[in-house]
């Protein structure tokens, strides 16, 4: 079994994120969990697919990868 090797900075946002939310968070230019993190939660909350589920499992996603949203 191999395993996936994740360079710093580049930590993926996970596959199980609905089609809606990925393809609003690629138009806003989001393509890893430490992007998502700069560009922030509340901005974050207003793109199109970010219901509490989607959310929930970003925040899982950080959570696993030591990341957090700053603290407002």
């Amino acid at each position: 079994m191999t395993s996936k090797t994740v360079r710093p900075g580049h930590t993926p946002i996970p596959h199980g994120i609905a089609a809606p939310a990925r393809r609003a968070m690629a138009h806003a230019g989001l393509e890893t969990l430490e992007q998502v993190v700069q560009f922030g939660q509340r901005e974050l909350s207003k793109l199109h697919g970010m219901g509490v589920r989607t959310m929930a499992q970003l925040m899982e996603a950080m959570d696993e990868h030591g990341l957090q949203f700053p603290a407002t």
